[in-house]
C-alpha cells in the first residue's frame, strides 16, 4: 500500500480525516474491501434535497462522514473471528472423533483396554466439561421452558458455553458501533458515521443469520453441531441485524430531519427507490421482531413459520434494492445470501421429490394408526430406498392436513419391507415382551372395545401373525423403505392427524405425504463400553434406533458396548404401545440379554397392579426416575467410557444433564442431548 494510504488509514480510524466537500461527487467502489481501484462508481439515488444549504445536508446521503476504512476493518475482524471459531470448532470435533475412533478400535475386541478408557486421563478435561461445556447458564435450568403462566412461555436459557460465545459476539458488535469520532463537533457527521457503521455491520450479520437458519447448513455436518444450536445462533444474529438496522434507519432519519425537517424524510422516501426499499426492509425486520416473541411463536407456530419466511423474503429484497440502487459496495454480500438461500431451497426440493416420487412406484404413502395416550404411529412407505441413521430426524409433510408446513420428528424405526397396500398388523411375539396394558382411551364404548382388541397381545383368534416374506427373492420394485414416527397430539397438524385417525372405524387411515431428510444423527455411540439412554415420553423414538444398532453391532463384534441401559419415563402404561412392535423385535434379537436392560418409570400409575414386570431384563417402577442415582450406579459399574444420551421434556433433560455433570469427574463420561427448541 502506498505511504499516503497508510497515513490516510490512521487518520480515518482516528477520525481526524476531513469530510469530503459537499460539492464534490460522492464515490464508492463496488467491491467489498476498502482498497483503492482505478475505476469507481458514484453513490446515488438519494432523492430530492429540500434544503441544500443546511450544514447537515451533505451527511444525509452518500459517504460524507462515513468512516469506510474503519467499517471494513471491523468487518474483517468479525469475519476473521467467525472463521477462527469455525476452524477451532472443526479441530476440536476432529480431535473428539479421532479419539472416539481410536477408542473404538482398541476396545472393540480387547476387554482389557476398556479399563484404560474408563478413566479420565487429565484433570482439565472433566472440569472443562462440568463447568463450561455441559453446564447450564446458572444452576440446572437449560431446556426447561421459562413459564410466565401455564399458557405463556418465554423460551429457554442457553448453556454457559453458548452464552460466552453469544456475549462475545454481541459485545464486539456493540463496541464496533460505538467506535466513533466522538470529538467531532458536528453532530450530523457523528450520525453519518453511525449510519455507515451500523449499515455495514447489519449487511454482514445478515449472512450468518440466513446461513444458520438453513436446514442444510454445511457447517452442521462439517462441525457435527446440531441444528438446534445453529438455530440458537440464528436468533441472536437476527436480533443483532434488527438492532443495527433500526439504528441505521434512525441515524439517517435524524440527519434528514436536521437538514429539512420531517418534510425532507417524506420527500426522500418518495423520490428515492433506495431509501424506500430500505424502509421496507426495516419495517419487515420490526414485524419479524414482534412476530418472533416466544409466546406468539409457540402459540401459532405454523402461521409464524410461513409469515416469517415471507417477511425474510421482503427483507432480502428490500436490502438488495436499497444497496443496489444506491450503488453501495455491500451488494456482493447480499448476492451471496440470495445464492445460499436459493440453492438450499432447490436442494431441499430436489431431495423431497427424489425420495417421495417415482414413476415406477408412485408417491410416498402414509399410514396413520391411532395409539393410546393421544398419539399416532405414522409410517411412510417411501417411493425410493432411504438410508436410516440412528438419532436422526426428518421433516414430515402431510398436505391433506397442513398444506405448506413441515414438522421435525425423530425417526423411531426404518426397515426394508415388502411394498404393501397397508402396513402389516402389530406382530405377536411369543418371547419376552414389554408389559402389556390395554386400557381404554377412546371416547365411546365401541371405540374402546376396538382398541382393546387391537392392542391385546393375548393368544386367541384375534391375534394375527405377520407373514414371513423373503426380501432377497423380491424384486426391487416390490420392496420399500418403511419409516415410522410417533406423533403426540398437540395442536395444529398433529391434533388433526390424531382426530382423523380416531374418527376412522379401524383407527387407521392412509394418506399421501412426504419426508425431508434425514437430518442429524451425527453422534456415534459404538466406541463407548457403557451406554445409558434416557427417554422422556415420546423421546423414546430417538433412542430405539440406537438400541437396535448397538445390539446388532455387538453381535457382529463391531462395537465396544458391553452394557446398555434404556431408561424410559412415561406418564402411564398406555404409552408403552407407542413402540411395542419395535421393542418386541429388539427383545427377540439373539444376545440382547447379555447387553440390554430396560427400566420403565411410570410417573402416574392408576393402580398398583399396573406396575408388574416378570422379567429381569425389563423392569417397571412407579414414580419418577432419579437420573443422579441411576447414573452414579452405572458409572460405578461401568465397562469402558460412558456415553449418556437424553431426549425428552426440558425439565427431564436438565435433570439428566445435572447427573452427567456430577459424574464426569468419576470416570470418562460424555453427554449428548437431543432437543428441538423452536
Amino acid at each position: 500500500m502506498h505511504p499516503h494510504h497508510y497515513s490516510h488509514f490512521h487518520d480515518m480510524l482516528a477520525g481526524t480525516a476531513q469530510p469530503q466537500d459537499s460539492a464534490a461527487p460522492q464515490m464508492a467502489p463496488r467491491y467489498s474491501r476498502p482498497f483503492p481501484r482505478s475505476t469507481t462508481e458514484q453513490v446515488g439515488d438519494f432523492g430530492t434535497i429540500v434544503n441544500a444549504t443546511s450544514a447537515a445536508t451533505p451527511f444525509t446521503h452518500g459517504l460524507d462522514g462515513v468512516n469506510q476504512t474503519a467499517n471494513y476493518l471491523f468487518v474483517e475482524l468479525l469475519v476473521i473471528s467467525f472463521c477462527g471459531l469455525c476452524i477451532a470448532t472443526l479441530l476440536f470435533r476432529w480431535l473428539r472423533v479421532g479419539n472416539a475412533h481410536i477408542r473404538h478400535l482398541f476396545t472393540m475386541s480387547n476387554v482389557q483396554e476398556q479399563r484404560f478408557w474408563a478413566q479420565n486421563q487429565t484433570k482439565f478435561w472433566p472440569r472443562f466439561k462440568k463447568h463450561l461445556l455441559y453446564a447450564p447458564l446458572f444452576r440446572q435450568r437449560h431446556n426447561q421452558e421459562i413459564q410466565l403462566s401455564s399458557a405463556v412461555s418465554i423460551g429457554t436459557l442457553p448453556s454457559r458455553f453458548h452464552t460466552l460465545l453469544l456475549l462475545s459476539y454481541v459485545a464486539c458488535n456493540v463496541a464496533y458501533c460505538l467506535v466513533l469520532n466522538w470529538k467531532e463537533q458536528n453532530a450530523a457527521a457523528v450520525f453519518a458515521e453511525l449510519r455507515g457503521r451500523t449499515g455495514v455491520l447489519a449487511a454482514l450479520n445478515l449472512i450468518p443469520t440466513i446461513l444458520f437458519a438453513l436446514r442444510n447448513n454445511p457447517l452442521i455436518w462439517m462441525l457435527r453441531i446440531s441444528y438446534d444450536t445453529f438455530n440458537l445462533f440464528h436468533r441472536w444474529c437476527a436480533r443483532m441485524v434488527i438492532l443495527e438496522a433500526i439504528v441505521h434507519t434512525c441515524a439517517w432519519a435524524a440527519n434528514a430531519s436536521r437538514s429539512g425537517g420531517a418534510h425532507q424524510t417524506q420527500v426522500s422516501l418518495a423520490t428515492s427507490v433506495s431509501y424506500r426499499w430500505g424502509m421496507v426492509a426495516t419495517c419487515a425486520l420490526i414485524f419479524i421482531t414482534l412476530q418472533s416473541i416466544s409466546p406468539v411463536r409457540h402459540a401459532f407456530y405454523e402461521t409464524f413459520l410461513n409469515v416469517h419466511r415471507l417477511m425474510v423474503l421482503f427483507t432480502i429484497i428490500g436490502v438488495y434494492l436499497h444497496i443496489d440502487k444506491a450503488n453501495l459496495p455491500q451488494l456482493p454480500w447480499i448476492r451471496l445470501i440470495v445464492a445460499m438461500w436459493s440453492l438450499e431451497w432447490l436442494w431441499r426440493i430436489y431431495r423431497i421429490v427424489y425420495y417421495n416420487t417415482s414413476r415406477r412406484t408412485g408417491l410416498t404413502k402414509v399410514t396413520v394408526e391411532a395409539l393410546p395416550a393421544e398419539a399416532c404411529r405414522v409410517t411412510f412407505e417411501l417411493a425410493r430406498p432411504w438410508k436410516f441413521r440412528p438419532g436422526s430426524h426428518v421433516h414430515a409433510y402431510i398436505p391433506a392436513l397442513s398444506l405448506w408446513s413441515s414438522h421435525p420428528f425423530s425417526v423411531a424405526w426404518a426397515e426394508e419391507r415388502a411394498r404393501t397396500p397397508s402396513p402389516p398388523p402389530t406382530p405377536v411375539i411369543e418371547l419376552e415382551k414389554l408389559p402389556t396394558h390395554s386400557l381404554p382411551f377412546a371416547n365411546t364404548a365401541a371405540a374402546r372395545n376396538s382398541h382393546v382388541r387391537r392392542f391385546s397381545t393375548q393368544k386367541g383368534p384375534q391375534a394375527t401373525a405377520v407373514p414371513v416374506v423373503d426380501l432377497d427373492n423380491l424384486p426391487d420394485s416390490a420392496k420399500a423403505t418403511h419409516l415410522s414416527l410417533v406423533m403426540r397430539a398437540r395442536t395444529g397438524m398433529t391434533r388433526k392427524l390424531y382426530d382423523r385417525a380416531m374418527a376412522s372405524s379401524t383407527g387407521r387411515i392412509t394418506l399421501r405425504g412426504a419426508i425431508e431428510g434425514p437430518y442429524g444423527g451425527h453422534e456415534s455411540l459404538s466406541s463407548y463400553g457403557t451406554v445409558v439412554l434416557f427417554a422422556g415420553g415420546v423421546g423414546i423414538t430417538h433412542c430405539v434406533g440406537y438400541v437396535k444398532q448397538l445390539i446388532e453391532q455387538r453381535n457382529a463384534g463391531a462395537c465396544s458396548t458391553r452394557r446398555l441401559l434404556l431408561v424410559w419415563s412415561v406418564p402411564n402404561t398406555e404409552a408403552l404401545e407407542w413402540v411395542r412392535p419395535w421393542m418386541d423385535q429388539i427383545l427377540k434379537i439373539d444376545g440382547r440379554r447379555e447387553i440390554l436392560r430396560v427400566q420403565l418409570f411410570v410417573t402416574k400409575p392408576r393402580h398398583r397392579n399396573e406396575i408388574v414386570s416378570n422379567s429381569g431384563g425389563v423392569q417397571m417402577f412407579p414414580g419418577r426416575c432419579n437420573p443422579a442415582t441411576l447414573l452414579r450406579k452405572e458409572v460405578a459399574e461401568r465397562e469402558g467410557a460412558v456415553g449418556v444420551v437424553v431426549c425428552g421434556p426440558g425439565a427431564f433433560a436438565d435433570s439428566v444433564r445435572a447427573a452427567a455433570r456430577d459424574t464426569v469427574g468419576i470416570g470418562s463420561v460424555d453427554f449428548v442431548e437431543e432437543a428441538f427448541t423452536y
